[in-house]
This record gives C-alpha cells, sequence and structure tokens, in this order.
C-alpha cells in the first residue's frame, strides 16, 4: 500500500520516516520497486525506516508512504523472532536463535556465507535493505550471544 503524506510542498526531504520521526536508511529504488505489491512506485530517492513499532516501510521524497502490508515479504525487523534475516534462503530470527540455543551459532551464518560465496544470492532486489544480510546476522548472532551468556538474576 502506498500513499502520500502529504503535497510536494509541505514534505521537507531530511530523511526522516514521516511516521515515526526516526531517521531513515537509504536505499534504491530498485530494492523498493522489487519489494512493493501492486504499482511500482515512482522513481526517487527513499528510506527505510527499521522502527518495529512503525508501519511504515519505505518513504519516497514525494512523500510516499509504503506501509508494512503493501512489500512482500514483511521485513524481519517488522516482524519478530519469525521474521526473516535472509531473504534469498530464507532464513528467520527464530533459525539463529535455535542456533545458538543448540550450541553451534554460525550454523546459519556459515550456510548462507557459501551460498554468497557461490553468488547464489539477489540481496539488492530480495532483502528489504538491499544489502547483504551477512553483516546483519552477524551483529544478531553476537546480540544472542551477549544475551545468553548473561547471568540468570531471580
Amino acid at each position: 500500500m502506498t500513499e502520500s503524506c502529504c503535497s510536494d510542498t509541505e514534505c521537507e526531504v531530511d530523511g526522516s520516516c514521516p511516521s515515526s520521526g526516526r531517521q531513515g536508511k537509504p536505499v534504491a529504488w530498485q530494492t523498493v520497486a522489487a519489494l512493493t505489491v501492486g504499482r511500482v512506485p515512482p522513481n526517487q530517492s527513499y528510506w527505510l525506516c527499521e522502527d518495529p513499532e512503525c508501519p511504515v516501510v519505505y518513504f519516497g521524497a514525494d512523500g510516499t508512504t509504503t506501509l508494512v502490508g503493501g512489500v512482500a515479504p514483511v521485513p524481519g525487523f517488522k516482524a519478530g523472532s519469525e521474521g526473516l534475516v535472509c531473504y534469498c534462503f530464507l532464513y528467520r530470527q527464530s533459525d539463529l536463535e535455535r542456533d545458538v540455543a543448540e550450541g553451534a551459532p554460525k550454523r546459519t551464518l556459515d550456510a548462507i556465507t557459501d551460498e554468497v560465496k557461490a553468488r547464489n544470492c539477489a540481496c539488492e532486489v530480495r532483502n528489504p535493505t538491499g544489502k547483504c544480510c551477512l553483516g546483519a546476522i552477524r551483529r544478531d548472532l553476537s546480540r544472542l550471544e551477549d544475551r545468553r551468556r548473561q547471568p540468570v538474576t531471580s
């Protein structure tokens, strides 16, 4: 679902999400066009809102917004533990959590790395960020391992 939040004269192009106010990350139009359900959005500058509580996924320089229901698949950072972390090979946050719990934290990371090295990915059009997932997965694994090492307090 794409809608305009304001007229051309009302919007300031500063990269802040019109809904959450959070600073967005630039993303290529090609990525937005590939993941938007329905009509291809206009070719312009776009930003990604990674705020998990915000319904906006993409917002454009002209005030156009694309909401969670208007992209496929729903970005993992908006979907919790069942959200995708790898959009090319369909790994989920829960796969990383399982790997850490089973003492094999790099199992999924290694499988994805092998596929990326074989050039079997299409991150620029499958991942909502338009970038390879490996960096984000490494950060997620580090966070999960740190959490697991935290002492349990009663």
